[in-house]
């Protein structure tokens, strides 16, 4: 079966280039292509693609809002290709926040046969890494990312104001695909609902009486997970408190509008949570068993390692955001990109974590609450003193930076004080280094892969560790830091 491919970019000469490219492929099949954003999202839920090639400046619509209305409408594979530029390269780090899977450098001279030969070669890994989740998921009676969740979305609105929630319930009860299904006025109240009614998604006030919105959502993520989106005042003395909830499980914040919502502002709240929602069914969440791995004081990790590749991004970019500047340990990451990007990467990291962000040069001293991210073609480890290792070895499974090396090295320099965490990905890297850690009486995280956008790297992780923590991305910032015990 072909890999149907919609064409979307601003130039015509590099859509005719990549039509002619992948026409010549027996295994593509070019369904449509689009010159802006707009076109794009319309051609997407008509023709339904398996990949979208997804430039990231046009007009009308740019790729960032064009791959988060495509995700929230019907959830679809998307390539962003991004020209060699800073500015670009940090939109094409924000995409993969909005749903896309992966970033393709657009050559600075443009394409030639051989770099839309190299993209076609992309498509088809995003295109079997789908096809994969897709049966998968099948298998498991959920749903894979191409083909969305029907039903309305059930929302539980949690506010102290009652005038606050009539207007919530009044606006987002004349959307035909929300359904409010209760009200609380304290945290408390808000759990109990929470538990009872098991809501696609909870809006959450922070100042309440009894039970605030950040320990109402520590107990909601604990007791019965789903997405919670933070409803607070304009940033201000309420800050402290709403990253709290962000570290307890919260997803995002909305801010309340000082004048009083208007259409404008309950339209961008539709917005949110309507991606939130769509983003939560397309992972098919699920609640995981947990596999525990041997006991561990908090006070004894003494190094994080994170391994990641494709649909890892978004995920990696949420633990950072949930760990708190006291963070207690260093973390060395792996994260697979193209070339180029490495440092875009951090800079995108680093802009929503509380945690120091840079990246990996040889000799560096590591310190908690310090994030390392190996760089390009050089593996990264750990020494025993804190120090980073940078060498240019043979690359192991295919990858240099390899997340197995990082791990490995953790497992033996560290032995059951070193916590690994294998992410998102296609292939295996990283579980066999997760295997060490486990081996060695460390402790071994995986994502959970049934919520996972692709789920190979964890489930050969899980297979190596066989007595890991499994946590959804979203709840993995609030498990690291109870083993970490920041």
């Amino acid at each position: 079966m072909k890999t149907r491919v919609l064409v979307v970019d601003d130039s015509p000469l590099i859509r005719a280039v990549l039509c002619q490219t992948f026409a010549a492929a027996s295994d593509i099949e070019i369904v449509g292509e689009a010159g802006d954003g707009r076109a794009a999202v319309e051609l997407a839920a008509q023709l339904r693609p398996d990949v979208i090639t997804m430039d990231v400046l046009m007009p009308v619509m740019d790729g960032l809002e064009a791959a988060e209305r495509i995700m929230r409408d019907c959830p679809t594979a998307i390539v962003v290709v991004a020209r060699d530029g800073g500015d670009v390269r940090m939109l094409a780090m924000e995409a993969l926040a909005r749903g896309a899977l992966e970033v393709f450098p657009k050559p600075a001279t443009g394409f030639d046969a051989t770099a839309a030969a190299a993209l076609a070669a992309t498509v088809r890994r995003v295109a079997r890494a789908q096809a994969r989740t897709r049966v998968q998921g099948e298998g498991r009676g959920v749903g894979a990312i191409a083909a969305g969740q029907p039903g309305r979305m059930r929302v539980l609105i949690v506010d102290d104001s009652p005038l606050a929630r009539e207007v919530l319930r009044k606006w987002l009860s004349r959307e035909p695909d929300i359904e409010v299904v209760g009200e609380a006025g304290d945290g408390a109240q808000a759990v109990g609902l929470a538990t009872d009614l098991r809501p696609d998604l909870v809006t959450m006030d922070l100042l309440m009486p009894i039970m605030g919105g950040a320990d109402a959502s520590l107990r909601i993520m604990r007791e019965c997970p789903c997405p919670i989106l933070v409803v607070a005042s304009a940033p201000g003395s309420t800050e402290p408190l709403a990253q709290e909830a962000l570290t307890n499980g919260a997803l995002e914040v909305f801010h309340k509008p000082s004048a009083g919502f208007d259409d404008k502002s309950l339209q961008q709240l539709l917005a949110t949570i309507r991606r939130m929602v769509q983003v939560a069914r397309a992972r098919a969440l699920a609640q995981p068993v947990i596999r525990r791995s041997l006991p561990l004081r908090p006070s004894e990790v003494a190094v994080v390692g994170v391994v990641g590749s494709t649909g890892a991004p978004r995920v990696l970019r949420d633990l950072l955001a949930g760990l708190p500047a006291n963070f207690s340990a260093p973390m060395v990451v792996v994260q697979h990109t193209e070339r180029g990007f490495a440092s875009a990467l951090v800079s995108w990291l680093a802009a929503a974590s509380k945690l120091s962000v840079k990246l990996a040069r040889d000799g560096d001293s590591a310190a908690p609450g310090e994030v390392v991210v190996a760089g390009e073609d050089a593996h990264v480890e750990m020494t025993i003193d804190g120090r980073v290792r940078l060498h240019s070895g043979d690359a192991v499974d295919g990858f240099r930076p390899s997340g197995t090396v990082l791990l490995s090295s953790l497992a033996a320099g560290f032995g059951r004080r070193a916590l690994g965490i294998v992410l998102s990905g296609m292939g295996s890297d990283g579980a066999d280094g997760l295997g060490a850690i486990h081996a060695a009486g460390g402790t071994a995280v995986v994502e959970d892969p049934e919520s996972a956008v692709v789920a190979g790297m964890p489930e050969r992780a899980l297979a190596r560790a066989t007595g890991a923590f499994v946590e959804r991305g979203e709840r993995l910032a609030w498990l690291v830091n109870e083993l970490v015990g920041s």
